[in-house]
Order: structure tokens, then sequence, then C-alpha cells
């Protein structure tokens, strides 16, 4: 039912940095945290269910910093990642100085965590070559459009009260009636498209869905009828859609890469087997086994 787990390629155990210490991510997630409960309680910006989901997310990310990347740095990066992104992206919306502030210098050790998986990863396998530069280079690509939808479902999951009234009354303005339940359901859609494409999980089915996706709300956001040039009146043409559109589908070809949860399921042989053509048109570059 699941792929070997003789599979393993030694390419895995360069996926992680070599210079940049875990201890500093961790000590800049709980300073992000406390700033978050400074700015939830002590001169409280951020209002009612926000102010727990920004503290909260701020500890799962933490807590996934610290107990699953020493082990696993692909699965705790991503894992570790995408409630951090959410928490800051709430703070922002509710004009927390403080927490935009902590999560922006947070933000810069993820990436230098990030930048040294590569370089090791460069340097560790030189007989990748040119290919193995461009995988990296689709991943911050990946990574980039697939949590771009934070800011879209934060506003609509986890900024609270005010925020998901206003949302309703904006899908309201489309034309549906119950705005509050399209809210929770477009919120969620978004949500999934961060973790199939953000963070590659079944990546091909989810590029196919959020392609969907972004054309069913887009035709309800009118901006097909707007003309071609994003910044058209009143709502915007359908430049930045389509483009949109074309690369979540072009997911669908090919997958995330060895830097995404499918990555490391597949090399690790934890994907059943019957979820493989979810992940990947073939079998990677990056598994191996002795058949």
């Amino acid at each position: 039912m699941f792929m070997k787990p003789n599979m393993l390629v030694p390419s895995f155990t360069a996926l992680s940095p070599r210079y940049v210490p875990s201890w500093l991510l961790w000590g800049a997630l709980a300073v992000s945290a406390g700033t978050m409960v400074y700015s939830s309680f002590i001169v409280p910006v951020i209002p009612d269910f926000a102010r727990w989901s920004t503290i909260g997310l701020d500890i799962l990310s933490l807590s996934i910093a610290v107990f699953v990347m020493p082990a696993s740095f692909v699965i705790g990066f991503l894992g570790s990642l995408l409630p951090f992104v959410i928490s800051w992206r709430v703070a922002a919306i509710h004009g927390s100085f403080p927490g935009m502030a902590s999560s922006s210098i947070t933000f810069l050790i993820y990436l230098a965590l990030y930048a040294d998986c590569m370089i090791h990863d460069w340097t560790h396998f030189r007989a990748s070559g040119w290919n193995g530069h461009l995988q990296w280079q689709l991943a911050v690509i990946r990574i980039y459009f697939g949590f771009d939808m934070v800011g879209h479902f934060s506003e609509k999951l986890f900024a609270g009260v005010d925020s998901f009234h206003h949302m309703a009354q904006v899908f309201v303005g489309f034309g549906l009636s119950s705005g509050g339940n399209a809210v929770i359901v477009a919120g969620l859609c978004e949500l999934a498209i961060a973790i199939g494409v953000g963070m590659g999980f079944l990546t091909r089915l989810a590029g196919v869905g959020a392609a969907l996706y972004y054309l069913i709300a887009n035709q309800y956001g009118r901006h097909f009828e707007d003309g071609f040039t994003w910044n058209n009146a009143p709502v915007g043409g359908w430049e930045y859609p389509m483009l949109m559109i074309v690369f979540f589908a072009s997911f669908a070809i090919a997958g995330a890469g060895k830097f995404s949860l499918d990555g490391w399921l597949i090399a690790h042989g934890r994907m059943p087997r019957f979820l493989m053509p979810f992940c990947v048109s073939t079998r990677p570059d990056y598994v191996m086994t002795r058949d």
C-alpha cells in the first residue's frame, strides 16, 4: 500500500541547514508570541477571537519548530512557517506594530534557514547542477504563491468577528445570499491551497483545485468583465487572476519537487501508492529503489 521504505535517497540528508542554528528561530518565535500577548491584553489592539488565533498560531509554530524541525527540517520548516505567517498577517490586519516588527525579524530567520538549506543541498550534491538549482527556484516561487493565500483566508477565518462580518457583506455584494457561509467555504478553500501548493501536499491535485477555485472566485468578482489590465476600473481586469490560474494549474504537470511534504513522504516511503498520481507524474529523481 505504501511506497517501500528503502526508496530513500541520500539527497534528503542535505535538506537541512548547516550554519544557521535552530534555536535562533525558537527564540524569535517565543518573542513573537509574547508580542501577540502584549498586543492582545496589555495594549489591546488585537480583538476577540483574533487574539487567540495569533497567540495560538505562534505557539503552534514554535512547538513544530522545537519538536519536529530537528528530526525533519522539511516537515518542520513548512509546518512551522504556515501558522507563523497567518499570525503575522492577523497582527498586520489589526495594526499591531510590536507583532509586525517581531514577526518581520522572525521571518528573516526563516529565510536564512531556507537559504542555508538550499546552499547545503547544492554543495552536497554538485552533480545535480542546473536541474538542482531549478528545483529550488521553483520551490521559492511555489511557496510564495501558495502562501499568498494567507492574505485572503486570514481575514476570513482568523482575524476576528468584525473582519468576518465585513467579508460576509462583501460576499453578499457578489450576489451570494448567505455571505457568512460563503466566507467560511472560501476561506477553507484558500487554506487548502496554502497547504496543497505552498507546503506541497498532494500538489498536482491541489494545483487543479486552486486553478478551478480562482476561476470561480474571479467570475463572481467580475474581473473577467473588466478587460485585461489589472488596474482597470472598477474591480480590475483579469490579468492577475489569469496569472494565478496558469501558475496553479502548472503544478498538475509534475508536482512540487523534493522540498515539500510530498517529496518527504515519497522519499521516506510514507506516501500511499494510490495517492502517488496526485503528487507526482512519474517517479521523482530523489527516489531510488533496488527493484
